[in-house]
């Protein structure tokens, strides 16, 4: 049928206020055409306490997840829009938001979390301390633990605390023991991860708790380390960054030469000076619009020109930089576990700066010789021992997509694989009767179905006894078979990330 064709049908348009069930006219009246409804005309209809109590936790949660201030509620605007919406529904004041409903709230939030935390096998709690711009010290402590239920991995903020106190190893230490104290988990905590500070770490030891080094921490000081071979060059991108940051007219003729040379109208990144990463992001940019920016700076600044040796050095840096960023941006965006990567993860890093040494030659350039360098003593110094530490090695013998294949030293693997053996036949499943002590042949006997099996004068007594003694005096050995059957089995790929790796962890970190 031609759309021509098709009948035209007439709506009648509901009376909107009218329908709303927060409205009820006075009198009733029928309006007529010519006219239209006056709020005034309508009287309110209460809302229920548990409506409003609804309403105001809604704009609590708005203002604390948005990051909006308590005195939003005082905006005449905001009013406005809140009144339209509902007539009915009175705005809390600041002081209502911050003085009774946000205590409240924190008081259930808080409840909520101990009780999640109380089913938790184990807690890892990773700890920072910092200064804001206003000179306030500041400590964060966060838990991270598996679901039981879900093998899911969790993690709370219990708390970023000002923290007025000397930061002396012995201040943090109980300063930790009360926050534990406060959440009930002292004796779930398997380790704690902190920065390389010695004071953080005299702390952690105090208490005898496991300290493991973060490894993004760790990353970041070995390749600023490394980054100051050529501190020269990188002073040169920065000024020239920070020109076109400035530069209205600097940034127009950039674009306006990416377009000539029909290439992609890309920005300048600024570096940060806590994060390495940031730095190589600069240089990275800075090599693929090299010919746009030579050209610009060439005509409107000239003395921000750089050689063609720092051109030379800069694209050499480059490639040998991306490994550390690719795992910098993979192990800080991990949603699971990620000790057991560790070591594979300094295996690869070490393997591809040795290569890359290995290949340098004499035109090389001296910044990149040392870059090298640097970068090879920062690995082996603050690596060296990575595949002797029990919770990394072991996590990653039980990570079933690495295994053995993770270690550089065979005898580091031989030693962390013995261990794990007594460790798991030290192991007894709840409510399994303990093999030490084997039952008498009599009770071997009264428990076989066997009708010649039921006195203690049976002539199988001498054989059920002469098999109670071939029984281990503990699990180990039953722990060395489940542990070689699992290494038996093939490795499984690599991008598979399944609730079994957290289990594991969990189960680690608790024994």
């Amino acid at each position: 049928m031609p759309v021509t064709d098709v009948p035209q049908v007439q709506f009648e348009q509901p009376d909107l206020l009218s329908a709303n069930t927060n409205f009820r006219p006075a009198n009733n009246p029928k309006p007529k055409s010519s006219e239209q409804l006056k709020m005034d005309g309508f009287t309110k209809r209460p809302i229920t306490l548990s409506k409003k109590a609804q309403l105001d936790m809604q704009l609590l949660l708005m203002i604390a997840k948005e990051y909006q201030p308590f005195n939003l509620v005082n905006d005449i605007e905001f009013r406005k829009f809140v009144t339209l919406l509902n007539p009915s529904y009175t705005l809390p004041t600041p002081k209502t938001l911050s003085e009774n409903l946000l205590p409240q709230q924190y008081l259930k939030l808080k409840q909520k979390v101990k009780d999640q935390l109380s089913k938790a096998l184990a807690v890892c709690v990773t700890t920072d301390g910092w200064t804001s711009d206003n000179n306030e010290s500041f400590i964060g402590v966060t838990a991270h633990y598996i679901d039981p239920e879900t093998s899911e991995l969790c993690s709370y903020l219990l708390g970023c605390i000002e923290y007025e106190e000397s930061h002396t190893a012995e201040n943090l230490h109980q300063f930790l023991r009360e926050q534990f104290k406060e959440w009930d988990i002292g004796h779930k905590v398997g380790a704690i991860v902190s920065d390389n500070a010695a004071n953080i770490l005299a702390a952690i030891h105090l208490s005898d708790w496991r300290s493991v080094s973060c490894f993004a921490h760790t990353l970041n000081l070995i390749v600023q380390t490394a980054l100051g071979c050529i501190s020269e060059i990188t002073g040169k991108v920065k000024k020239i960054v920070e020109f076109f940051h400035r530069s209205t007219t600097g940034l127009n003729k950039l674009k306006s030469i990416q377009l000539q040379m029909n290439a992609p109208q890309l920005k300048l990144k600024q570096d940060v000076i806590t994060r390495w990463n940031s730095t190589y992001d600069m240089l990275d940019r800075a090599t693929k619009i090299k010919e746009a920016l030579i050209a610009t700076l060439a005509l409107i600044r000239q003395d921000l020109v750089l050689s063609a040796e720092d051109w030379r050095v800069i694209e050499s840096a480059v490639p040998i930089l991306k490994i550390f960023y690719e795992v910098t941006t993979e192990i800080s965006s991990e949603k699971t576990v990620s000790l057991s990567k560790v070591i594979v993860y300094c295996r690869l890093l070490s393997r591809h700066i040795d290569q890359r040494v290995s290949r340098t030659e004499l035109e090389d350039p001296t910044q990149i010789k040392n870059l090298l360098q640097t970068l090879q003593d920062q690995l082996k110094k603050r690596f060296k021992n990575i595949e002797t530490s029990v919770l990394h090695a072991e996590s990653t013998i039980l990570d079933p997509r690495f295994k053995h294949r993770g270690f550089r030293l065979e005898q580091n693997y031989e030693k962390a694989l013995a261990d794990l053996k007594t460790k798991v036949g030290a192991m007894r499943p709840a409510n399994t009767p303990h093999l030490a002590e084997p039952a008498p042949p009599s009770a071997i006997a009264s428990n076989t179905p066997s009708a010649t099996a039921t006195s203690g004068n049976s002539i199988w007594n001498e054989f059920d006894t002469e098999i109670a003694n071939l029984v281990p005096a503990n699990n180990t050995a039953a722990g060395i078979v489940e542990i070689n059957k699992y290494l038996q089995e093939p490795i499984i790929n690599r991008t598979l990330q399944s609730p079994w790796l957290n289990h594991n962890h969990a189960q680690l970190l608790s024994d």
